[in-house]
Protein backbone atom coordinates (compact mmCIF):
# COMPACT_ATOMS: atom_id res chain seq x y z
CA UNK A 1 0.00 0.00 0.00
CA UNK A 2 1.22 3.48 -1.08
CA UNK A 3 1.63 6.51 1.38
CA UNK A 4 -1.33 8.73 0.75
CA UNK A 5 0.38 12.27 0.26
CA UNK A 6 -1.77 15.67 1.36
CA UNK A 7 -2.34 17.84 -1.64
CA UNK A 8 -0.06 20.77 -2.44
CA UNK A 9 -2.42 23.34 -1.11
CA UNK A 10 -3.11 22.18 2.05
CA UNK A 11 0.81 22.30 2.74
CA UNK A 12 1.54 24.56 5.57
CA UNK A 13 -1.82 23.72 7.85
CA UNK A 14 -1.64 21.91 10.30
CA UNK A 15 -4.70 22.46 12.67
CA UNK A 16 -7.48 20.63 12.31
CA UNK A 17 -10.96 22.46 13.33
CA UNK A 18 -12.78 19.15 14.11
CA UNK A 19 -10.05 18.47 16.82
CA UNK A 20 -10.31 22.00 18.13
CA UNK A 21 -14.45 21.76 18.56
CA UNK A 22 -13.84 18.86 20.77
CA UNK A 23 -11.08 20.02 22.88
CA UNK A 24 -13.23 22.99 23.38
CA UNK A 25 -16.52 21.22 23.99
CA UNK A 26 -14.86 18.92 26.94
CA UNK A 27 -13.18 22.10 28.36
CA UNK A 28 -16.79 23.74 28.60
CA UNK A 29 -18.82 20.92 29.29
CA UNK A 30 -20.78 21.48 26.14
CA UNK A 31 -22.77 19.20 23.86
CA UNK A 32 -20.91 19.41 20.33
CA UNK A 33 -23.15 19.14 17.80
CA UNK A 34 -20.71 19.22 15.06
CA UNK A 35 -19.73 15.80 14.88
CA UNK A 36 -21.95 12.34 16.36
CA UNK A 37 -24.99 12.17 18.21
CA UNK A 38 -25.19 13.02 21.54
CA UNK A 39 -26.71 9.77 23.85
CA UNK A 40 -29.22 11.28 25.44
CA UNK A 41 -32.24 12.81 24.78
CA UNK A 42 -32.41 16.62 24.13
CA UNK A 43 -34.56 18.61 26.45
CA UNK A 44 -38.16 19.78 26.12
CA UNK A 45 -37.12 23.19 25.57
CA UNK A 46 -34.93 21.95 22.59
CA UNK A 47 -37.56 19.96 21.09
CA UNK A 48 -40.41 23.06 21.39
CA UNK A 49 -37.80 25.20 19.91
CA UNK A 50 -37.15 23.12 17.07
CA UNK A 51 -41.05 22.69 16.08
CA UNK A 52 -41.79 26.06 16.45
CA UNK A 53 -39.16 26.90 14.66
CA UNK A 54 -40.02 23.96 11.77
CA UNK A 55 -43.80 24.44 11.65
CA UNK A 56 -43.99 28.62 12.03
CA UNK A 57 -43.40 30.63 8.94
CA UNK A 58 -41.16 28.46 6.66
CA UNK A 59 -39.54 31.49 5.07
CA UNK A 60 -37.51 32.36 8.25
CA UNK A 61 -35.27 28.90 7.47
CA UNK A 62 -34.21 29.63 4.16
CA UNK A 63 -31.28 30.74 2.97
CA UNK A 64 -30.59 34.13 1.43
CA UNK A 65 -29.90 34.56 -2.45
CA UNK A 66 -26.45 34.28 -3.25
CA UNK A 67 -25.48 37.78 -3.69
CA UNK A 68 -27.15 39.28 -0.49
CA UNK A 69 -31.01 40.30 -0.10
CA UNK A 70 -32.53 43.08 -1.60
CA UNK A 71 -35.36 43.30 0.60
Amino acid sequence: MSKQLQARRLEGIDHNPWVEFTRLSKEYDVVNLGQGFPDFSPPDFAVQAFQQATTGNFMLNQYTSAFGSSV
